[in-house]
């Protein structure tokens, strides 16, 4: 059986999912077949991607050399309808319906009659519609034969949008925990070095993101500012963006110890994480998930996440691994802090060890087998055509998707 699995490009998290899910569709007897649309990533073009030299499976880059945002949606459905119909694969995995990947999949998927599988993980919170854009969004969703989702924590959203039970499958949002662990654990082994690299604290607190506004690292800083400040305790904020000026001007003002990283890769993330005391992610909205979350669960950190995160209700249980927070209470989180101080260093640990068990049955292993059984089910499934309500065939055929870069 010969799989394509086509999205906007393929960094960061997605190198060693693709890997680990080439291998095992080989041992089940089928293909992959990678289509990425923009070689070059936005907002991670300092991440690296996968090397097509070196990876197993056919990877097909439509516009090596251009960023997404440079594409027009279009051109970018153009190519990728082509490269399906060159390739003639028996099912298609895309992005979300948003993109011109997801949109592109399903109406060639409907001429074509082939499975379509859907990757998505937007919550209706994070991204408001009005009354005719869901309405349309629900008459695309009707040409979706599966939904690969993160977790159950999603089903009520993509209920809305008219996905039944039976087509949803969890398992997307997934890192590659046994790299960040062994990685993580190997730094605590010369845990003063790695803290002398990067001139980190003693004791601290660790966030990890973009530094734009809705990410709320103010918040975080002035939460932190109203900690009963210790000489060994700091926060380390690892990023860049437009607020990044602003942010350090706001942590010069507070005469507590904040240091600032820029963009890490995931090899340094990992050193950074396996000295670190506790992570916190205090997102406003728009964190669909929060992978940043996992890493730090892999490297056994007890976290403190926002409600607003789409990890937050599946993988944060309060006082066993972290807190769940409100991110416009200040002083909430601010008590949490302190609480952590205050703990001994075994219940520390011992928060971090719950992490871990959380967290390890979201690796690689998840993603893969959630796949097949995606695949599984639409195989299973009556041959589908474009024999669909007039008004849906309109609304494929006219949509092409867009790309806006957070």
């Amino acid at each position: 059986m010969k799989i394509a699995i086509c999205h906007t490009d393929f960094r960061v998290y997605w190198p060693p999912r693709l890997a680990a899910l080439s291998a095992f569709l080989k041992n089940n007897h089928s293909s992959l077949h990678v289509i990425e649309i923009a070689g070059q990533g936005s907002p991670y073009a300092f991440a690296n991607k996968a090397s097509q030299n070196s990876f197993s499976s056919p990877w097909t880059s439509l516009f090596p050399e251009k960023r997404m945002e440079d594409i027009l949606p279009k051109a970018a459905s153009t190519h990728l309808y082509e490269t399906l119909d060159n390739l003639e694969p028996d099912i298609v995995i895309a992005g979300a319906i948003a993109y011109p990947s997801g949109a592109t999949a399903v109406r060639w998927a409907r001429r074509r009659k082939k499975p379509v599988i859907i990757m998505d993980d937007a919550r209706l919170k994070d991204v408001p519609r009005s009354f005719i854009v869901n309405w349309v969004k629900r008459r695309l969703y009707a040409n979706v034969d599966a939904l690969f989702i993160p977790a159950r924590s999603h089903v009520p959203d993509y209920k809305f949008c008219g996905i039944a039970d039976k087509q949803m499958i969890f398992g997307g949002n997934v890192v590659d925990n046994n790299s960040f662990s062994a990685r993580a654990a190997l730094t605590q082994t010369n845990a003063a070095v790695v803290r002398a690299k990067y001139s980190l604290p003693k004791r601290f607190f660790l966030g990890i993101g973009r530094q734009i506004q809705k990410k709320n690292w103010r918040a975080l800083i002035q939460a932190f500012a109203y900690v009963k400040q210790t000489p060994e305790w700091g926060l380390v904020l690892v990023g860049d963006g437009p607020e990044a000026s602003q942010l350090k001007s706001a942590a010069t003002g507070t005469n507590v110890n904040i240091v600032f990283l820029p963009f890490q890769n995931q090899e340094y993330l990992s050193e950074i994480y396996g000295v670190a005391d506790c992570f916190i992610l205090p997102s406003l909205y728009g964190e669909t998930w929060g992978l940043v979350v996992n890493e730090a669960m892999a490297c056994r950190l007890p976290v403190m996440v926002s409600r607003q995160c789409g990890c937050a209700e599946t993988l944060v249980r309060d006082g066993y691994n972290g807190w769940q927070f409100d991110p416009h209470n200040i002083e909430q989180l601010a008590m949490l802090m302190d609480t952590f101080i205050s703990f001994s260093e075994e219940e520390r640990k011992q928060m971090g060890d719950n992490s871990y068990k959380i967290i390890k049955d979201w690796g690689l292993d998840r993603f893969c087998t959630g796949i097949w059984q995606a695949v599984q089910y639409c195989i299973q499934q009556p041959v589908r055509g474009y024999d669909t309500p007039v008004i849906d065939r309109i609304l494929l055929n006219l949509w092409k998707g867009r790309y806006r870069p957070v």
